[in-house]
């Protein structure tokens, strides 16, 4: 299955990228540089190779990448997300779209989440890619220590979507990944609270001087 990160690494896509790989995934990074996009995954090659993988990882512009992946994951800041899913709507047509994605501001130092009038980026992507089945997932992880191949993790990832067959594939994906445990959280209604939890986590970290927070459910 080749699973595309449409805007490069950033947010979460960084530790996709080369624990997908790990996994057994085909990965594709997708830019709006033909260069940078295979710079990255120069660099990503060579890191699943340190930690015993085939590095195979393929760089292609933004278009190219949503057109041949299976499932593609939107890594670009929430502020870009929505044109670019825009743009790309008509290649991500059929397929499976996976959203960490949560807008949030900070105000007085405190980070609150922000979502549009939809109620949820995830939302406000499935209106948009009408076509494409949302999956909502990845949006609790914490993305530096994601990133970090020597970090050991035991996190819990809601996976929500209007699609079950969808959402299967998703949780499938989620669970392929070493110290990651899948829970469906039932429609993309849900959405609008596992986005939520984001900046909470987050302020909880800042507050209490701790490391990046993630979900774990007991």
């Amino acid at each position: 299955m080749k699973v595309a990160l449409i805007g490069g690494t950033g947010n979460i896509g960084e530790g996709l990228a080369f624990r997908l790989k790990l996994a057994g995934y085909d990965i594709i990074i997708g830019s709006r540089s033909e260069e940078k996009a295979r710079s990255k995954a120069e660099h990503f090659n060579s890191l699943v190779e340190s930690l015993g993988g085939k590095g195979n990882i393929e760089g292609r512009l933004n278009d190219e990448a949503a057109e041949l992946a299976d499932v593609a994951v939107i890594t670009i800041p929430w502020q870009h997300a929505f044109e670019t899913a825009e743009r790309l709507k008509s290649k991500l047509k059929g397929k499976i779209v996976i959203s960490p994605i949560v807008p949030m501001v900070v105000e007085n130092g405190i980070f609150k989440y922000a979502p549009p009038e939809e109620g949820s980026a995830g939302l406000k992507l499935q209106r948009i890619l009408a076509e494409s089945s949302v999956v909502v997932a990845f949006n609790n992880i914490p993305a530096k220590r994601f990133a970090n191949p020597a970090e050991k993790f035991e996190w819990d990832v809601a996976v929500c979507s209007d699609d079950d067959d969808a959402k299967r594939v998703v949780m499938e994906i989620v669970s392929s990944i070493k110290g990651l445990r899948a829970f469906d959280a039932g429609s993309l209604d849900s959405s609008r609270v596992i986005e939520a939890l984001t900046p909470m986590l987050i302020t909880l970290a800042k507050k209490n001087k701790t490391v990046e927070l993630g979900v774990r459910f007991v």
